[in-house]
């Protein structure tokens, strides 16, 4: 069986399966690969089988490009490429040597169709042998089961036994597959990668998706859409030359089943979990960015929301502890819960108690209590800064958490969340933590990361929280100048996301309506002192071996900023070796401006 693919000029490749002898090739509708585009001729040029060998010759007055050359005939080798006006032809080669071709049959003339008799019916069979496999697609969407994704894969997987097949809900703008929710799989190795530019093309009903790979014989991309029009979910299907024309059109009709039936399906699939897809966008919309850091902190809360465990969430004070625990309360199945805070605190225990526990003062583990423990019933409870609460509070919380472990589960139970320091094993060790709340807590742990952790992310955090501070104020801001964002980004800030935020909203306040954000000489002066460069300062004084470094530093610094963190481009400048830079980088402490060009898209 001979393989020929077809490259348009915007990268989509249909892939042809042949067994015939004789090809022709052009954009006339009568032959065998049919091949539109400004050059191509109605018939263009025939492709020849003799033996073991391909050759090829045009038509009159016709050329190809063979491989970079113009040629009117030639000899076909595996991967040749054929260039037809805009449209490239690559030859693929024979696969499946044991089925043979079949000669070109002589055209006959068409005659008009008799009327069917008992003596005219002509029984001929379904291209590819695909009967079966179709018979048991309808069966198996015909039932309410709730396995059909995986067996709908098992289907398609036995009617075409040398491919691979997976049923993949993608990440919006694209990214690899494996990061999106994989419904269904039986594919060995990692899911490909599906560039956003695929998703445009599906993105148009009508169309599916052939991707060329060297590696993988190609893969095959078909959209899964409501009858809406939606697409809600992709069908792969790998190697392409294993499918053939009449296999890629199984997986379709498998893939319009799938759309027909996917509000059934949503509901009733036990592999699928559509809380999830909305909570996957939700993290990345209220937790932004790409770091890695940030991204365990969101898979981190997505298990959490899954469960009713005790949750203890560490970090640094200003990190946003207490602000991941709210978000942890909108996300399914535990979405709106109300949240009761309790301030952790150095008080005296019957202060504590009676804000806990209510008047009594003391926790009756079963029953309906007071305070805010009875006040957080059915709702989210979290204790803020635990360390600094005496140890018998943290052990009489740890009772009541176990006691309420052993009743079952109902619209009245709490959730509880804990927040402490970085590192609560440490708090531990030195007595500030009591060892048996950890032990409760620390089944379901979140790290809430500094910013220094996540520069990478700060752009998107400042775009964030610039929307969110200007609703809160009620104010509308076109965005934000990029020498105040720039500012901003090289300020640290020992206060952590509390003082990003509290920067931002006195800046908003600042800013009249409809303006753009602008940073203040306050702003630019702080940024400056905080990369530990005191500008015009640094000349006060007269000892050159403090003024020496500090000029060098401030120097270094500049250049590092007008490049975007090109080293090298930064060292001609200098005028120094690289090596020599990247020691005074670390010995400095100057920071990476390479998130400049990232930002920039430079």
């Amino acid at each position: 069986m001979l393989l020929l693919s077809v490259e348009s000029e915007n990268g989509a490749t249909l892939t042809y399966r042949l067994q015939k002898t004789k090809i022709a090739v052009g954009s006339a509708p009568s032959n065998d690969v049919v091949v539109t585009g400004p050059g191509v001729g109605d018939r263009h040029l025939i492709i020849q089988r003799s033996g073991e060998a391909f050759t090829f010759v045009t038509a009159e007055r016709q050329m190809v490009v063979l491989n970079g050359e113009r040629r009117s005939r030639g000899v076909l080798n595996p991967g040749d490429r054929l260039r037809l006006g805009t449209v490239t032809l690559v030859f693929r080669g024979m696969v499946g040597g044991e089925v043979a071709l079949t000669e070109e049959e002589p055209p006959r003339p068409i005659k008009a169709p008799a009327q069917p008799t008992a003596e005219s019916v002509v029984v001929r069979p379904e291209p590819g042998g695909f009967a079966q496999a179709r018979m048991r697609l309808l069966e198996l969407f015909a039932q309410s089961r709730p396995d059909r994704t995986h067996q709908l894969i098992a289907i398609l997987r036995e009617a075409v036994g040398e491919a691979e097949f997976a049923l993949v809900i993608p990440r919006e703008g694209g990214g690899p597959a494996a990061e999106g929710v994989v419904l269904a799989s039986l594919w060995s190795g990692e899911l490909p990668n599906v560039p956003a530019a695929i998703l445009r093309e599906l993105a148009t009903p009508g169309k599916f998706v052939i991707q060329d790979g060297a590696k993988d014989g190609g893969t095959a991309f078909v959209a899964v859409r409501t009858p809406t029009g939606s697409l809600v979910a992709l069908l792969l299907a790998r190697p392409v030359g294993a499918l053939g024309d009449e296999g890629v059109a199984l997986v379709a009709e498998a893939a319009r089943l799938l759309g027909l039936f996917w509000e059934q399906v949503e509901r009733m699939d036990s592999s699928f979990t559509s809380w999830e897809l909305e909570a996957r966008h939700r993290l990345e919309m209220l937790l932004p960015g790409t770091s890695q850091a940030i991204q365990v902190l969101r898979d981190g809360l997505l298990q959490a929301a899954r469960g009713l465990e005790p949750v203890l969430i560490c970090g640094a004070p200003g990190s946003g502890r207490t602000e991941t625990a709210r978000i942890l309360a909108t996300l399914e199945p535990v979405a709106g819960r109300r949240v009761v805070i309790f301030e952790g605190r150095d008080a005296s225990l019957e202060v504590l108690r009676q804000e806990l526990f209510g008047p009594s003062g003391k926790p009756t583990f079963t029953g309906t209590m007071g305070g805010l423990v009875g006040e957080a019933r059915g709702g989210l409870l979290v204790v803020r800064n635990a360390e600094l609460l005496p140890e018998p509070i943290q052990v009489e919380l740890v009772g009541v958490v176990k006691t309420q472990a052993q009743q079952p589960l109902s619209s009245t139970s709490t959730r509880w969340v804990v927040t402490c320091g970085e590192d609560p094993l440490a708090l531990v060790q030195q007595g500030k933590l009591s060892s048996a709340l950890f032990m409760v807590f620390s089944s379901r742990m979140l790290r809430v990361p500094r910013l220094e952790e996540r520069k990478e992310d700060l752009p998107l955090i400042v775009a964030s929280l610039l929307r969110q501070v200007a609703a809160e104020q009620g104010k509308n801001v076109r965005g934000i100048t990029v020498e105040c964002l720039n500012a901003l980004l090289s300020r640290s800030f020992p206060g952590q996301m509390a003082e990003l935020v509290g920067e931002l909203r006195r800046l908003v306040a600042a800013t009249a309506e409809g303006d753009m954000v602008r940073c203040d000489e306050q702003v630019t002066t702080v940024a400056a002192k905080s990369g530990g460069v005191e500008g015009a300062e640094v000349l006060l004084s007269d000892n050159l071996k403090e003024v020496v470094p500090k000029v060098e530093q401030l120097i270094i610094d500049r250049v590092m900023r007008k490049v975007k963190g090109n080293q090298s481009k930064g060292a001609r400048i200098l005028g120094i070796s690289r090596g020599a830079l990247i020691a005074k980088l670390k010995e400095y402490s100057i920071p990476d401006y390479r998130y400049l060009r990232r930002r920039r898209g430079v």
